[in-house]
């Protein structure tokens, strides 16, 4: 289904349902993204579950076999016209005479075969080689050479500009060694700050401008550090440096909440509870609520982010009713916190939340009654990115409403219409934003995270129109451009997925053995074994 995945390195907010279900797909075990309505990463565990990668098993059936995987019994059957089917005995060989040799003093050399080698006598590195190098949009329209490897990372850089890098490169072991290192480690300026807040001790006097930039800084690398932990589902740790944060309402209802830091780390630390116990999810929206309450008197802004943890807390519940009544709560507090192009841009966000809830409950009209609603201001005076996007959510959705209705050509025209759009964007593709993790911004989707969509979806509208191989071909020439934009867990599922739904049992084996260990190469840690569909 026509759908979009967040990327952007948020904590998890949503479900990743399909939007519509449709029967004779759905054993396959297509994903389509869940547009808008982030989901719950699929993180790799404390060790890389990429790290041990053998090669591919030798083909456990002939090449001529059927894609069933099963082999074919033994032929049994006789000619018609062959003396064993009549009754007539055949007859008996007569034997050739002798003849004698002189012995060999020495063996032929074998004649060199001229048949080409077989992609599995291939290494994995050569058959990631080659498949990095086939066509793209970067070698088609950029003319860019293949990326078979990331950049090296700056020599240079240290401190917390190495942490963003490895945000960006989405490394998130190494995310959690560095910064760990920054808040634990006893020559690190950082950590008696951290201890600090830990322990909810703070001096009196106000912080010089250097201590209060060490202070931002060490709400940031915290705040990085959860999320990893989020990521690669060390949840159990998540939990364990939750409790200890003597700052935090949840562990103590009269703890004063500092100044200094974000009301988005209060936030963070109760969205932890429905991940660390699965018995308090209701605990959890309990102490949004309470929450909420607080920060309405303080800071405006931090309620939309209450309210938008809240809808994703409803939408996991398949509680659709509470979650579009979360939404509607946000248009109401967005009249005061917003105005002009801004508050038009974060209601086309929530109208697109709005509607995708509905796709997904099968209310297809009335999803498109309330896509209606997200049109470009006529006159656009704000060219932030909440703004700039309209036009593309409006083609994405206009695309995930004919696919809902089963009209394929027409969403392929409508994804291939959002895709042109990102193509012509002159800003980066993907870089690290601070206010994707730290404050009070809601659903910051990256460019990059649009156009997975965007390729996803025109790959699942082609496989609805019976094209597999277009639709492999589409997902794969997305992954060769940059895997660190584009290779999500939705997209490499669904590639694995018609992987198998277009190959024998050991040909898919192999081409998903060698999109896990691009994702290897390019330390793609959010990313686990399962997405790949191998055993």
């Amino acid at each position: 289904m026509a759908s979009n995945e967040n990327s952007s390195g948020n904590p998890p907010k949503g479900l990743g349902q399909p939007l519509v279900t449709v029967s004779n797909v759905h054993s396959s075990g297509i994903r389509p993204l869940t547009g808008g309505i982030a989901t719950a990463t699929t993180p790799a565990g404390s060790d890389h579950p990429l790290a041990n990668i053998s090669a591919p098993p030798p083909p456990a059936v002939a090449p001529t076999q059927s894609l069933t995987g099963i082999a074919a019994p033994p032929s049994r059957h006789v000619d018609p016209l062959t003396p064993a089917a009549i009754g007539v005995p055949s007859p008996v060989p007569v034997a050739s005479p002798a003849v004698t040799t002189a012995p060999l003093t020495s063996f032929p050399s074998p004649i060199p075969s001229t048949k080409p080698a077989s992609p599995q006598k291939k290494s994995l590195d050569a058959l990631a080689d080659a498949f990095m190098a086939g066509p793209s949009y970067r070698l088609a329209e950029l003319k860019l050479p293949p990326l078979l490897k990331p950049p090296p990372l700056p020599p240079q850089e240290t401190g917390i500009a190495r942490l963003r890098t490895l945000v960006e490169r989405r490394a998130w072991g190494d995310v959690l060694q560095v910064s760990g290192d920054m808040l634990r480690s006893a020559s690190s300026p950082h950590a008696a700050i951290y201890a600090s807040l830990v322990e909810n001790q703070h001096p009196e006097e106000p912080p010089s401008s250097e201590d209060s930039v060490l202070q931002q800084e060490t709400v940031e690398i915290l705040t990085l550090e959860c999320h990893a932990w989020l990521k690669l589902r060390r949840y159990v740790d998540l939990g364990r440096e939750v409790e200890r944060w003597a700052f935090c309402r949840i562990n103590d209802i009269t703890a004063v909440h500092p100044k200094w830091v974000p009301w988005s780390l209060q936030i963070l630390a109760v969205e932890s509870l429905q991940y660390t116990d699965a018995a308090s999810v209701q605990r959890c929206i309990d102490e949004l609520y309470a929450l909420r309450d607080l920060v309405q008197e303080e800071d405006t802004k931090y309620v939309l982010t209450i309210d938008s943890a809240l809808s994703n807390i409803f939408l996991r519940q398949k509680d659709w009713r509470m979650a579009l009544e979360s939404l509607d709560h946000m248009l109401e507090v967005m009249l005061q916190v917003y105005d002009g192009d801004m508050l038009h841009g974060h209601k086309v966000e929530v109208w697109s939340r709005q509607g995708r809830i509905l796709l997904q409950v099968g209310a297809i009209l009335q999803a498109g009654q309330v896509f209606e609603k997200i049109m470009p201001p006529l006159v656009a005076t704000e060219r932030s990115w909440v703004a700039v996007k309209i036009p593309i959510q409006l083609a994405l959705h206009q695309g995930m409403v004919h696919f809902a209705r089963k009209d394929y050509v027409a969403s392929m025209t409508s994804f291939k219409q959002s895709s042109d759009l990102l193509r012509n964007l002159p800003e980066a593709i993907h870089s690290y934003r601070k206010e994707a993790y730290v404050g009070s911004s809601v659903w910051v989707e990256s460019p990059q995270s649009l156009l997975t969509q965007a390729w996803n979806n025109m790959g699942l509208s082609a496989l609805y129109t019976c094209r597999m191989k277009e639709a492999v071909r589409l997902m794969e020439s997305l992954v060769r451009e940059d895997p660190t934009a584009y290779l999500t867990e939705r997209l490499a599922f669904n590639l694995c997925t018609l992987y198998e739904l277009g190959a024998d049992t050991a040909t898919s084996a192999r081409k998903k053995r060698v999109l896990q260990l691009v994702a290897k190469r390019f330390y793609l840690h959010d990313i686990g074994p399962e997405q790949f569909r191998v055993s």
